[in-house]
């Protein structure tokens, strides 16, 4: 029922991962208040854009830092295996978020609940995209 416990390297590359994200959050607080005040964009279109901004600066640091590169992929398919899967975790995290608030959970705890759920999630998947684990052959 139980899977074992992570290996100690496994638990300090999600440590490692965890770390990589403040850079691209510290970025895109200004950027969306750059592109929504200054600018005049639709808060949309402005966040969207800033999450592609916060998961294109994740993945670099990532693929540079992290994790060990799948050598067999380019940087391109890379790049869009890891775009494609983060923004999906990130709409599931948004639907899972309004969910919970409106069943009447306190905002700031279902935001640690799916920063929690969705770390873990989004880790796994990099690492098995970025070190090629994800093949039925790796």
């Amino acid at each position: 029922m139980f899977q074992k416990l992570p290996s100690r390297a496994t638990f300090i590359k999600l440590v490692h991962f965890l770390l990589a994200g403040l850079p691209s959050f510290l970025i895109a607080v200004p950027l969306n208040i750059l592109f929504v005040r200054y600018c005049g964009w639709p808060m949309p279109a402005a966040y969207a854009l800033v999450l592609v901004i916060q998961v294109t600066i994740n993945f670099w640091i990532c693929v540079n830092y992290v994790f060990n590169r799948d050598l067999s992929r380019s940087l391109p398919s890379l790049f869009v295996t890891f775009l494609a899967g983060i923004l999906s975790a990130r709409i599931m995290d948004w639907g899972i978020y309004s969910l919970l608030t409106w069943l009447g959970m306190n905002y700031i705890l279902a935001q640690f609940l799916n920063v929690a759920l969705f770390s873990i999630l989004k880790f796994s998947f990099a690492k098995r995209t970025l070190e090629g684990t994800h093949s039925p052959s790796a």
